[in-house]
């Protein structure tokens, strides 16, 4: 089969990126910074028995509930999984802000009630009928506290990731719904006119992103797949090929991921993020190379040829293709973090990339090497391609053997251009300390790329 090409337009350039980046931050700050004024424009009738210091507490604890609820608006945003956003910030670093996001909404949601409070000179109010807004406003913090809290330290809650994420799902369209009608009967201001035309405007879109999210989940349409082939691709590791239920793979480029869903008697059918390994010069298939690590990873061997596959992709910038052509390139791998740099390799050897290309990848033992004859015949492919395996565990030959730190990295990369685009991905903490590593050495942040998705 004849190689195809991508075509450049497929990714944002860099200026692209910034501009449309800045246009969105820009937006979203708009509109927090548009929320604060309803305070102060449509002032509920409590304010006007309030002076000096309560009245400052008053409007505080007001606004930051507005902001929290803005948050928690931009939250399914953030998690709606929209392709144009991720062109632009990379749906890995979206979610990553979502965290980020979810803890500060918890933040302001327990501000919010003790400004409020403090206002009253701290005095409680009475478990009355008449207060239930009130009473229902600190369970929707309750709820929002759980979820921020399970969310960050699922593991340290022994929280299975499974029901983990159907617990989180159900637990946020529970927590909007709560928080909805808190805010329309909480205050006077949220009873009538513009503020109350804007919750019903804001829990419309919010209703709009589950319904879509949902929508996809039932009804996969062309995201259908069909496992082709499973086969041992090195020690504890899987490659799984899979072929499109009908029509053609949607174009993606070379070291994007994406989620699978298999339905399988064998393995559980649970939402996965992956790298696709296979590149998009042959598009015939895809191909996801997976190494048993966890309950689930452990039983993707179990899937069989003729299974169906749902998957929902591709997603990420980790890309050679958002690097500038004529530089050269550095990728740093740990262990099953080379599969986009395998994906970035299959593709260059296909299109004939002239750049300078330097891979150290680093294994357990020569036993957990990926491919091992594909990539040797990639390296004679590729005129200016060369590999430096470490083995940490054991002897090698002609491999260096030890673990990767800055001294041993400082000495591979002797003779480098420090503008060379440099690429990493493997465990959370050898990404660290390479990263710190290599900027130390001398290279620009601007031109480091590190692949993270923690979930």
């Amino acid at each position: 089969m004849k190689a195809k090409r991508m075509d450049s337009s497929a990714v944002f350039t860099l200026r692209i990126r910034i501009v449309l980046g800045g246009i969105c931050l820009f937006s979203a700050l708009l509109i927090i910074a548009a929320s604060w004024t309803i305070p102060f424009l449509f002032e509920s009738p409590s304010i006007l028995y309030k002076f000096d210091i309560e009245k400052t507490f008053l409007r505080s604890g007001k606004v930051l509930g507005v902001t929290a609820a803005v948050l928690v608006f931009f939250q399914l945003l953030l998690i709606s999984r929209l392709k144009f956003l991720d062109r632009i910030f990379s749906l890995n670093r979206i979610v990553a802000f979502h965290r980020i996001n979810g803890i500060a909404i918890a933040f302001l949601a327990l501000l919010h009630p003790i400004l409020i409070i403090a206002a009253e000179n701290f005095t409680i109010f009475p478990f009355e009928k008449r207060y239930w807004p009130e009473f229902l406003g600190i369970g929707v913090f309750i709820f929002i506290l759980v979820l921020m809290t399970t969310a960050n330290w699922r593991l340290m809650f022994n929280f299975a990731y499974d029901k983990w994420l159907r617990f989180h799902r159900l637990g946020t369209l529970v927590a909007i719904a709560l928080m909805t009608i808190h805010i329309l009967f909480v205050s006077e201001t949220f009873k009538s006119g513009l503020p109350h035309t804007l919750v019903f405007v804001a829990a419309g879109i919010n209703l709009v992103l589950i319904s879509r999210l949902w929508y996809r989940r039932f009804f996969p349409g062309k995201r259908r797949f069909v496992v082709s082939n499973v086969e041992l691709a090195g020690k504890d590791a899987y490659s799984v090929d899979v072929r499109p239920h009908s029509g053609q793979i949607s174009d993606h480029i070379p070291g994007q991921f994406a989620f699978i869903t298999p339905v399988s008697a064998s393995v559980p059918k649970e939402e996965h993020p992956f790298t696709i390994s296979s590149t998009p010069s042959r598009p015939d298939a895809l191909q996801f190379v997976i190494r048993s690590l966890g309950d689930w990873t452990s039983k993707i061997n179990r899937l069989k040829a003729g299974e169906t596959v749902f998957i929902d992709g591709p997603y990420g910038l980790f890309s050679h293709m958002v690097s500038s052509e004529n530089k050269p390139i550095i990728m740093i791998a740990g262990g099953i973090g080379i599969t986009p740099m395998l994906s970035m390799l299959r593709y260059m050897a296909d299109v004939d990339d002239p750049r300078r290309i330097l891979l150290i990848w680093s294994n357990k033992t020569k036993e957990h090497i990926l491919f091992p004859e594909e990539f040797k015949g990639i390296e004679n492919r590729l005129q200016h391609f060369h590999i430096i395996h470490i083995i940490t565990r054991d002897s090698g030959g002609e491999n260096e053997i030890g673990r990767l730190d800055q001294t041993k990295l400082e000495k591979l990369l002797k003779g480098w251009s420090r503008k060379s685009s440099v690429f990493i991905c493997g465990p959370f903490e050898m990404m660290k300390e390479m990263t710190r590593a290599v900027k130390k050495i001398g290279f620009s942040s601007a031109r480091v790329y590190k692949e993270e998705f923690k979930l």
